[in-house]
């Protein structure tokens, strides 16, 4: 019998891939309509580009990677058979299909838009209900993360409700209820799950002497956190408070998990770097809405400083990982998410500039930003359609 080509033999290739060209085509979209408002134009789209660019930026590639992850990690953590090759290949596609028929209908409008959720809908449907098989079938004396993975995507679930009610409706009440369920009760709440398990792991592997610390209080405070201030945000009342006292617990767990300790293994201070954000974001979000004056600064230091370089970062380890190669940051990868992080710190300033400025910087840093995943994309999507360096299955 013929053997599979190498892209369809594991859950990160089938999910990976789609991810990383949608990231690309999704950056390089909203670059040619940040690039048309310089001359006072726009691309002409059936629905209003930042609310379009505000769901593409929380669904548009982001399940995707964890579609590639929580399948080829999550068997592991719950002690069960990863998921058959009929599953991770139909979510994927399902995904990528739906968000490809998105993208036609932002541009013409009717049923394609409504199609494309419902596809979309699907394939994320699919995900969860292929994370809650695997984390159901499971013997694991301690499923904790999985749970919180889950109840995140159950969220998740939610946010596309209320995103199918918009686009039925054109209600803005239904875009930002999705908004805020998408951003703090599905996104933060998954990574920082994923983050506390991982980071004090992978740091123990390579850091010495390292004694891991990743109390269950911790994880509570800080989904509990996240949820609250979606709460806060959907009722329209003051968060600051919360905001001020995220900022601390996660400046300290960044210290508690040795930031600067990580700083000698270049991939492992990736991830570490990203967690860090966390901190000024929430901080920003703290003055923001005790002083105000910040724009979107405090939103963009966790959705670009935070997701999009944490994704870099947890991507491109399991991509090396999986592929048989050597778990480390060469001089390119390195420089790339060096690259990236400055390009969060552009972006997160550009809101602090005089509203005359703010344009061209926000242009300069979305092309920036398309030339970095261009850039990331050209060194994995290839490693996608390889056979294991090291010979191995996977």
């Amino acid at each position: 019998m013929a053997r599979a080509h190498p892209f369809f033999s594991a859950p990160h290739r089938a999910a990976f891939l789609p991810g990383m060209l949608l990231a690309i085509l999704l950056l390089a979209g909203w670059s040619a309509e940040l690039a048309a408002r310089l001359f006072g134009l726009g691309l002409p789209l059936a629905l209003p580009a930042m609310q379009a660019h505000g769901f593409l930026m929380l669904f548009g590639f982001f399940p995707l990677f964890m579609t590639g992850f929580l399948f080829t990690a999550g068997p592991r953590w719950l002690n069960v058979p990863p998921p058959g090759r009929g599953a991770y290949l139909l979510t994927p596609a399902l995904l990528a299909a739906g968000l490809l028929l998105w993208l036609a209908g932002a541009a013409v409008g009717g049923v394609w838009l409504l199609a494309g959720h419902l596809v979309y809908s699907l394939g994320f449907l699919g995900l969860a209900g292929g994370f809650a098989r695997l984390l159901l079938a499971s013997p694991a004396p301690d499923r904790r993360h999985a749970w919180a993975v889950l109840s995140a995507f159950g969220i998740g679930v939610l946010a596309l409700g209320a995103a199918g009610y918009w686009l039925l409706s054109g209600d803005v009440r239904g875009w930002l209820w999705m908004r805020d369920l998408a951003l703090w009760g599905f996104l933060l709440p998954v990574f920082l799950t994923v983050c506390h398990r991982m980071l004090p792991f992978f740091s123990s592997s390579v850091l010495s002497p390292y004694q891991p610390w990743r109390p269950w209080w911790l994880l509570a405070a800080m989904l509990g956190g996240s949820l609250g201030h979606g709460l806060l945000s959907i009722a329209g009342w003051p968060s600051w408070g919360l905001d001020l006292a995220l900022a601390v617990l996660f400046g300290y767990t960044s210290w508690r998990w040795r930031l600067l300790a990580s700083l000698r293994v270049k991939l492992l201070a990736m991830l570490h770097l990203s967690f860090a954000w966390l901190a000024a974001g929430f901080a920003l979000y703290a003055w923001q809405g005790a002083l105000g004056g910040l724009a979107w600064a405090p939103l963009h230091a966790i959705s670009v400083g935070f997701f999009l370089t944490m994704m870099i970062a947890f991507v491109s380890r399991v991509s090396l990982g999986h592929s048989g190669q050597p778990l480390e940051a060469g001089k390119a990868l390195w420089g790339l998410y060096l690259a990236a992080q400055w390009l969060a710190l552009a972006r997160v300033a550009a809101d602090l500039l005089p509203v005359g400025w703010r344009a061209g910087m926000y242009g300069l840093a979305a092309a920036g930003w398309l030339l970095t995943l261009l850039l990331w994309g050209s060194r994995f999507l290839p490693v996608y359609l390889r056979p294991r360096a090291d010979g191995k299955d996977g």
